[in-house]
């Protein structure tokens, strides 16, 4: 059994922008699987295989998803066969101050992420309220009014 302290602190902010990156459903589920069981600074010891045998897919299409959070910054692109690195602002450290001193650290790269950090999301590509006057809230937040009556209740058969 491994006694590598277990990281708990992640780098609340970078997570809130982290949908920008767009990621499909797939990406973001292997993406959760290496957060799950990296040590702390971002290190994962795990192999292809293993994260397909464990979602139920198979390894061709795991790595298409390794390869999307490549592309997009998350992951390391420098790798050694079963491991990769989690970008060290999306790592899990054991405490704040071990992140401040990882990330200050002459020996720790950091590399851009290539997705939207700033605060406006970007929309989806295929929704089809993109240039339309669609409001999905048209009330502002204010509560709908309640019926007078209830509907009337009857049994279906």
């Amino acid at each position: 059994m491994s006694s590598a302290p277990v990281p708990g602190f992640h780098n609340p902010e970078i997570f809130e922008v982290l949908p920008n990156a767009c990621l499909s459903p797939t990406a973001r589920d292997v993406f959760d699987i290496l957060s799950a069981r990296q040590h702390p600074g971002g290190l994962v010891r795990i192999r292809q295989q293993d994260i397909a045998e464990r979602l139920g897919l198979t390894q061709p299409v795991v790595s298409r998803a390794i390869g999307q959070l490549r592309d997009k910054g998350i992951l390391s692109e420098r790798q050694r066969k079963g491991e990769v690195l989690i970008h060290p602002l999306l790592a899990a450290y054991e405490s704040l101050s071990h992140m401040t001193n990882h990330l200050k650290s002459p020996d720790t790269f950091v590399w851009p992420l290539n997705f939207p950090t700033g605060d406006v999301r970007p929309p989806r590509a295929r929704d089809a309220r993109t240039g339309t006057s669609f409001d999905p809230d048209p009330d502002d937040g204010e509560d709908s009014p309640t019926p007078e009556t209830p509907p009337a209740l009857r049994l279906a058969g």
